[in-house]
């Protein structure tokens, strides 16, 4: 009964103050200002900034694209360089991997695909003057200054360390700015500023090309000096918590020794000489293995498609890379028919000290 003597007598005293303006209308503007209080609020949520977790530190990164079952996101490129793949904390506070979809060196970017369906509000890419304009960034109010003396180079000036990739969000309205990063300049690292509007020309192009794992580690090589040691207890906690080290390989690196593997088979069914392969195989009883394929494969006159091998799975086996691969070949029958066909392939794999990959054991499935 208080609450609701406490409730009244505070619309008396609103009402005390509405002059000639009905009830119904001062209840009407009532509604429209806790509605627009509610789109602010919510316009907070839908804020698609999330947390990124490299090998190498912990960062942010803002989702930039949605489909039915995947979402793609920018981040700086040197947070995510040492390995093709990274965690990504979404706002639910579940941990997903993510792979680095397309790597931009030119640019300092990266753009991750996590395959997650969710329902998220991607906000507008802010397209106007930068300088002197009022942003969030990393949840902290700040202003965008131009440096005196460098065209369209944009910075913020930060009291504390911010993460790198953290979306700046124009505070009027919550378009995206752009993404924050260290520049170094001269072997000194500056806050730098990267305009999306510059470019969300070539984001969906990227993001509809892909790019190729020897691509990708290329671009990433060019990045590793740019590489900041971060936070690598919350690293080694957040791969804990995930349940997989997904730092302990490098895809990229695994998948371009299969498709050299592929490359050497082809050859040795062609040549029907299984020795071939000797350099890139590491233990002895594999060899075995090797010349029944070859011989196997060579009866039925198989062509090898080693391009099209598709790598199912990579874990770890104790030191070793467990790889499950799909790989597409054509076969020829007595009558000169061709028919393709397909084996999925086990291979593990050891790197040794000097960075080689050799092959220690395989079992195919047909």
């Amino acid at each position: 009964m208080r609450k609701k003597l406490v409730v009244l007598g505070a619309t008396a005293l609103i009402l005390a103050g509405c002059g000639n303006q009905t009830v119904a209308e001062m209840l009407n503007n009532q509604k429209k200002e806790v509605k627009t209080e509610q789109i602010a609020k919510q316009a907070e949520k839908i804020v698609p900034e999330v947390k990124i977790i490299g090998e190498n530190g912990v960062g942010a990164g803002i989702i930039v694209k949605k489909e039915d079952s995947a979402l793609y996101i920018v981040t700086n490129g040197a947070l995510v360089a040492s390995k093709p793949s990274a965690l990504v904390q979404l706002s639910n506070e579940k941990l997903v991997q993510a792979d680095v979809h397309y790597m931009s060196t030119a640019h300092n970017i990266a753009i991750l695909q996590v395959k997650y369906k969710t329902d998220v509000n991607v906000p507008n890419v802010y397209k106007g003057e930068l300088n002197n304009l009022s942003v969030y960034v990393n949840g902290q109010p700040s202003t965008i200054e131009k440096y005196a003396d460098r065209v369209a180079a944009y910075y913020v000036e930060a009291g504390e360390k911010l993460p790198l990739g953290s979306p700046v969000m124009n505070e009027a309205n919550g378009e995206i700015v752009g993404i924050y990063f260290n520049r170094k300049q001269q072997g000194v690292a500056e806050p730098y500023i990267l305009p999306l509007q510059d470019v969300v020309p070539l984001i969906d192009e990227w993001i509809a090309e892909g790019m190729s794992a020897t691509n990708r580690l290329a671009q990433s090589k060019n990045l590793y000096s740019y590489i900041e040691g971060g936070d690598k207890e919350a690293v080694k906690q957040s791969v804990k918590t995930f349940g997989k080290d997904i730092f302990a390989y490098n895809a990229d690196e695994v998948k371009i020794f299969i498709d050299l593997f592929q490359e050497h088979l082809k050859a040795a069914v062609i040549e029907n000489d299984a020795t071939v392969m000797e350099n890139l195989t590491g233990a002895e009883d594999l060899q075995g293995t090797l010349n029944s394929m070859v011989a196997y494969y060579k009866s039925k006159n198989a062509k090898i498609h080693f391009s099209n091998t598709k790598v199912k799975s990579i874990d770890m086996k104790g030191k070793n890379i467990v790889a499950r691969a799909k790989t597409e070949y054509v076969l020829t029958n007595a009558a000169g028919q061709e028919a393709l066909a397909n084996t999925t392939i086990t291979y593990e794999i050891f790197k040794n000290a000097e960075g080689e990959y050799k092959m220690i054991r395989l079992t195919a499935e047909e």
